[in-house]
C-alpha cells in the first residue's frame, strides 16, 4: 500500500516558546480572503446545528390548538378544569470542545496551505462562531500526548488565547494519538459539542470514541491535501514518512504505481467512513485546496437543516 509522504523533512520540534515576532509572523496563516458577512453566515450555521443541552420550564399557561399533549401538567388541568401545558424552552450555551491534531503529518502541503494551516483556521472559525454565540470553547493540541490545553472560556480574550495557542504551541511529538484529548471530556459531567480536527492517517480505538459519541456530540473534519488523491507523474521522487522517519524512492512515472495511489487514497476515506460509522461520529472531509469557511458553512447549514427536520 503506498501512503502520502512529505517529501520535505518536518521542522524539529522545539520545546521553548516562541517569540512574539515568530507569534506575528504564524497567526498571519489564520488570515484569509472571505467575502463579507461569511463569518457570520458561520456563525448561524453553527448556531442552528449544534445541539441544546436540555429542557429548562419557562412557564404555565392554558392548552392552545398544536400544544404537544406531551407537555400537559394533569395537576393543574385537574384543579382549574381545562387543560394546561408547561412550556420550556432549550438551553442553547455549551461548551465547544476543539481536538486539533498537531502531529507530523499535518505539516504536509505548501506554505500557508498545509493541512495544520487549514487545521488552526477551521479551528479558529469555529471559535469565533461559537463565541459569538455565547458558548464557552475549550482547546486541545494533540500529537501522541497533549501537547497544550485551553479550559473552556468565552469572551475576546479568551478567543485571542485559542488563536495563540493554534499557531505559537510547539509540537513535542511527531506521532498521532487523538484518544489522549479526551481524558479530561471524559472527567466532564456536563455534555460537549467536540470538533476534532485531523487527516486521521493513524487508525485510532472505535471503543473510547463510541464511549465520548454517547455522552457528548462529536464531529471528526477530515483534513485532505489534494496530492494525497493524485500522484503527478514526475519520475523518480523521494519521499518521506513525516512521523515515522522512514525513507523510500518511488517512480511516480509509472502508471501502476499511480493507480495503487489513488487505490489507497479511496481506501483511507472508505475506512474514515467506517470508523465513523462504527465509533458513532460525524465525519466529514474539508479539502486544503480552499479556505476553510466554504465546507464549514456548508456543513453546518446541512446540520441545521437535518436537525430542523427531525
Amino acid at each position: 500500500m503506498i501512503w502520502p509522504f512529505d517529501s520535505k523533512k518536518p521542522e524539529p520540534t522545539r520545546s521553548s516558546s516562541l517569540d512574539a515576532a515568530a507569534i506575528v509572523r504564524q497567526s498571519r496563516r489564520l488570515r484569509f480572503r472571505v467575502r463579507p458577512g461569511a463569518v457570520s453566515m458561520l456563525s448561524g450555521a453553527y448556531h442552528g446545528a449544534r445541539p441544546g443541552i436540555g429542557l429548562t420550564f419557562a412557564e404555565l399557561r392554558a392548552y392552545e390548538p398544536g400544544d404537544d399533549v406531551r407537555h400537559l401538567d394533569w395537576n393543574v388541568t385537574a384543579r382549574q378544569g381545562k387543560p394546561y401545558v408547561r412550556r420550556f424552552i432549550e438551553e442553547r450555551s455549551l461548551v465547544l470542545w476543539l481536538l486539533v491534531d498537531v502531529s507530523a503529518s499535518l505539516r504536509f502541503g505548501p506554505e500557508g496551505k498545509t493541512k495544520a494551516d487549514r487545521a488552526s483556521q477551521a479551528a479558529a472559525l469555529l471559535a469565533t462562531a461559537a463565541i459569538q454565540n455565547g458558548d464557552r470553547v475549550g482547546l486541545a493540541l494533540v500529537s501522541d500526548r497533549i501537547e497544550a490545553e485551553l479550559p473552556p472560556g468565552g469572551g475576546t480574550r479568551h478567543l485571542a488565547r485559542v488563536v495563540r495557542a493554534l499557531v505559537a504551541t510547539p509540537a513535542s511529538s511527531r506521532r498521532t494519538a487523538l484518544a489522549v484529548g479526551l481524558a479530561r471530556l471524559r472527567r466532564s459531567a456536563r455534555r460537549a459539542f467536540i470538533v476534532v480536527l485531523s487527516d486521521f492517517l493513524t487508525p485510532e480505538p472505535v471503543g473510547i470514541w463510541r464511549q465520548a459519541s454517547r455522552r457528548h456530540e462529536v464531529i471528526a473534519l477530515r483534513l485532505v491535501d489534494p496530492r494525497e488523491e493524485t500522484l503527478p507523474s514526475a519520475g523518480l521522487v523521494a519521499l518521506e514518512d513525516a512521523e515515522l522517519g522512514t525513507r523510500r524512492i518511488i517512480d511516480t512515472s509509472s502508471a501502476r504505481v499511480r493507480d495503487a495511489y489513488a487505490e489507497a487514497a479511496q481506501k483511507r476515506r472508505a475506512d474514515h467512513r467506517r470508523w465513523c460509522s462504527a465509533a458513532g461520529l460525524t465525519g466529514y472531509e474539508i479539502s486544503t485546496a480552499e479556505d476553510p469557511i466554504g465546507p464549514l458553512i456548508r456543513f453546518f447549514t446541512g446540520r441545521a437543516s437535518q436537525r430542523g427536520q427531525t
